[in-house]
């Protein structure tokens, strides 16, 4: 019963935390009737689970860390969500559980035609990387076929979780659903050699995964490659198309950015070491005189200049009222999230669920509280009602307005100092022009190897 009420509630929730959440490949997600062994990347720790189970009909088990269930009532709440605790060999919890019960437990799920969830990379690591998969998917895939005769239908759903910004609040996920892998396909080699055929499906469902996700080898590949997404991802974009769905495009546009990265440090490892600097400097220039590069990749800046300033001051001007009520009436239950997030945790892959979490009882608490409130002074129920609209409202206008009053600084300081100071953003410009130069004949040369 608590499962069903968390889904409705969590289901709004990521409603409101995330600013877009786009889900590919909802047809390929088997049904009810099929056995379902749910695989996926793991960068994000307790959001990952919560974003698969909102969209899933299936009744979601997870298998998670067994560290986790090291008191009597999170072992409690934690068996309420359908969380089943795995004991890993690094695990120091001093409640020991014993994996062949747990994987029993699994065999008879699925055999019930259940839905579980594992995170085969073993656990969660913040960053767009696959590490090495473990075979315990495959081990318990296997072992409930096997207990079937290989009759069950077993599948397993590999689902690829990319975050835009995994730790901040009003981030972008983009969720691929692949094809499911159909068990029984392995039954020849698993008879004919159990071990080898569990390394198979395991390095199939890797391959699998790293299709669904963008994969860097390394913390410094990942930098680089989000530099140059910064300056440059757009105007690819323009160039190339890949997918009519922006999502599915902005996704397969980063994965190309890293796939050539990965081409020219195998092939040419000097034209990424000489380029890397160059783009970490010009950013830091950005950084130090507090510009934002998206308004020097728009064309015709400097005619549009003084339009675009008078349409940001019109809007911030008229804007005023309705951000000032919306920040008034919500600060309080959205600011608490964040400040208790970053003191409870050092992890940043830990913050974005603690933060969805406590604000759910803030906002709940809060809110109620305040039309409680205006009810009773104003013994109106209309007042009450319409005030309670307003809320949602107006706490998203605000958001909109510190975007919209963040970028309008951005243009304002770049227009300060190109009049004050021209010769600091001439040599920017120039700057950015030199790097995209060296793009454009990467991705010429990119382009022809693979075209020969």
């Amino acid at each position: 019963m608590l499962y069903g009420i968390l889904k409705r509630i969590i289901k709004v929730a990521l409603q409101v935390f995330f600013s877009s959440k786009k889900i590919q490949g909802k047809e390929h997600i088997p049904t009810l009737d099929v056995p379902l062994l749910v695989v996926s990347n793991h960068p994000n720790t307790f959001m990952d689970p919560i974003l698969i189970a909102h969209f899933l009909k299936q009744r979601l088990y997870f298998l998670a860390n067994a560290s986790v269930f090291n008191s009597a009532f999170n072992r409690w709440f934690l068996k309420q969500l359908h969380m089943i605790p795995i004991q890993r060999k690094e695990d120091t919890n001093k409640v020991k559980y014993s994996n062949e019960e747990i994987f029993r437990k699994c065999f008879e799920h699925l055999s019930d035609k259940g839905c579980i969830l594992i995170f085969p990379e073993g656990t969660s690591i913040h960053g767009r990387r696959l590490q090495q998969i473990k075979s315990g998917a495959a081990r318990i895939a296997f072992g409930a076929e096997s207990e079937n005769n290989f009759a069950l239908g077993l599948k397993i759903l590999p689902i690829g979780l990319n975050y835009s910004k995994p730790e901040s609040f009003r981030s972008e996920i983009f969720i691929q659903i692949g094809k499911p892998i159909q068990v029984n396909q392995f039954k020849k080699e698993y008879e004919e050699n159990a071990e080898q055929s569990i390394k198979s499906l395991t390095d199939t469902i890797e391959q699998v995964l790293s299709e669904l996700t963008i994969v860097t080898d390394n913390q410094e590949e990942d930098l680089l490659a989000q530099n140059i997404e910064k300056i440059y991802k757009s105007q690819l974009s323009e160039g190339i198309t890949l997918s009519e769905k922006p999502k599915e495009q902005d996704f397969l546009m980063s994965k190309g950015i890293v796939d050539a990265i990965n081409h020219f440090e195998m092939h040419e490892p000097e034209r990424v070491k000489n380029f890397e600097p160059k783009i970490r400097r010009y950013l830091q220039n950005l950084q130090r005189l507090k510009l934002n590069d998206a308004w020097f990749g728009k064309s015709k800046q400097r005619k549009n200049i003084f339009w675009d300033s008078f349409q940001d001051a019109l809007l911030l001007i008229l804007g005023f009222p309705i951000y000032l009520y919306g920040l008034i009436n919500s600060y309080i239950p959205y600011i608490i999230p964040s400040l208790l997030a970053v003191r409870m945790t050092k992890y940043d892959e830990y913050i974005a669920p603690i933060m969805m979490v406590i604000g759910i009882f803030t906002f709940g608490f809060f809110y109620p509280l305040q039309i409680a409130l205006v009810y009773y002074f104003t013994d109106n129920l209309w007042w009450a009602v319409l005030y309670a609209a307003s809320l949602p409202s107006s706490a998203f206008f605000a958001l909109y307005y510190a975007h919209e009053l963040f970028s309008a600084r951005d243009k304002w300081q770049l227009f300060a100092l190109f009049y004050k100071r021209n010769h600091l953003v001439a040599g920017l410009i120039e700057e950015r022009k030199a790097l995209i130069q060296d793009l454009e004949k990467a991705k010429n040369d990119y382009l022809s190897f693979y075209e020969a």
